[in-house]
């Protein structure tokens, strides 16, 4: 049996990681318009996407189901939606909110004592008591009654564009011009360091994070770290926040797609890697692990797909050494894979290098690749990959 040796820079092991994959709709689908605002998602797993134009559509994974100011929203113009305990559809709009059982329509505006009929958020708090952001003020509905919250109680600006509620049933409102207020249901504490808040979200761990027109922020209850693309944001205005089951974090950005960072450094991912567009309005995440994410140009489903990575042992007459390398990397293959052509990917699916096994090919330099962590795949190979790390 003859053996060839490819210069390469890989680490082989045996375990399954997570590969991803990419679906997008738009409305050749069926989406009710392209300018996706807010997501929400069921009790039955159903997708409820709020369209700026178009109304709001239901997805339930095989059939689109659209309902506009025809069938009785409010407004077409819809900026965000949230659903209750009970499953109801709260629908924040530029012409007041909409109230949906999945039958009936309810619609409030400031003629039922909204504060201002443009809504950009909405909270439901342990009580039930749903929270509206509103270009003048917050408003508190009962469902009997309302409340208005402005400057004359504390609130730091009228122009609330955010709004969220903490593990500890603080709410957290950001303005746009004025900085950040958190309202304890008694007093108010007003901060500067945040200010044209687009997002705000807090984690498992206590830290509040906000999407800013400036940069990304994190404070931890005593301290502030910003975040911008010096440190790997793929832009520096963030407009949505998504946690998911392992606590990633994943933001979407007004120009240039969405980050996912998982504390220690920032991945992105943009049109050119599967994501449908690159002004990213919201997110949401599953506990599957999926992500939504809400553009422009529609709407992106992010899905983890388990795949075989081997690691440090031999397989289907695959040797990689050594591993780590910074320079070049050493393959061993049998005459069978012979003439097969390989790809190098890196963490996010994008091809670094491409080529095929052949007797003259011995060597295949890395050098120029950044460090990290890089996978092999070899055409016909049964699907298997191996893992790369580049020093």
């Amino acid at each position: 049996m003859k053996t060839q040796l490819l210069l390469l820079s890989f680490i082989l092991s045996g375990i399954f990681m997570k590969a991803q994959s990419w679906v997008s709709y738009d409305v050749n689908h069926g989406l009710a318009n392209n300018n996706v605002q807010s997501i929400a998602i069921d009790g039955s797993g159903n997708k409820w996407f709020g369209t700026y134009g178009g109304g709001i559509s239901k997805f339930d994974g095989n059939n689109w189901t659209n309902f506009t100011a025809v069938d009785g929203l409010v407004c077409d113009f819809v900026r965000v939606i949230k659903i209750d305990g009970q499953g109801n559809l709260w629908i924040g709009t530029d012409g007041g909110i909409s109230k949906f059982d999945g039958v009936n329509w309810i619609n409030y505006t400031t003629f039922n004592g909204l504060s201002n009929n443009l809504v950009y958020g909405i909270e439901i708090d342990a009580n039930g008591n749903k929270w509206f952001a509103t270009n003048m003020g917050v408003s508190k509905f009962n469902d009997v009654s309302w409340t208005i919250y402005t400057t004359a109680f504390g609130l730091v600006n009228n122009i609330v564009t955010s709004i969220a509620i903490d593990p500890t049933n603080n709410l957290w409102f950001g303005t746009w011009g004025g900085g950040v207020s958190k309202f304890n249901g008694t007093s108010w504490t007003s901060y500067s360091q945040a200010n044209y808040v687009n997002v705000i979200k807090p984690d498992a761990l206590g830290n509040i994070w906000f999407g800013t027109a400036t940069d990304l922020k994190k404070f931890d209850g005593n301290n502030w770290t910003n975040y911008t693309t010096t440190n790997g944001l793929a832009a520096n205005n963030v407009n949505a926040i998504a946690i998911d089951q392992n606590n990633n974090k994943w933001f979407g950005t007004n120009a240039a797609g969405v980050s996912k960072f998982n504390g220690n450094a920032f991945v992105n991912f943009n049109t050119s890697n599967g994501l449908i567009g690159d002004q990213v309005n919201c997110s949401v995440t599953e506990s599957n692990g999926n992500v939504w994410i809400g553009t422009l140009d529609g709407v992106s489903l992010y899905t983890p797909i388990e795949t075989t990575i081997l690691e440090n042992k031999k397989a289907n007459s695959i040797l990689v050494f050594p591993n780590p390398a910074t320079d070049v990397v050493k393959i061993n293959v049998d005459d069978e894979m012979l003439g097969l052509n390989y790809k190098i990917t890196n963490d996010i699916g994008s091809i670094v290098l491409s080529g095929q096994i052949n007797f003259t090919e011995n060597e295949i330099k890395i050098d120029g690749f950044v460090q990290g962590i890089y996978f092999l795949q070899i055409t016909g190979n049964k699907g298997q990959i191996v893992k790369i790390v580049k020093q």
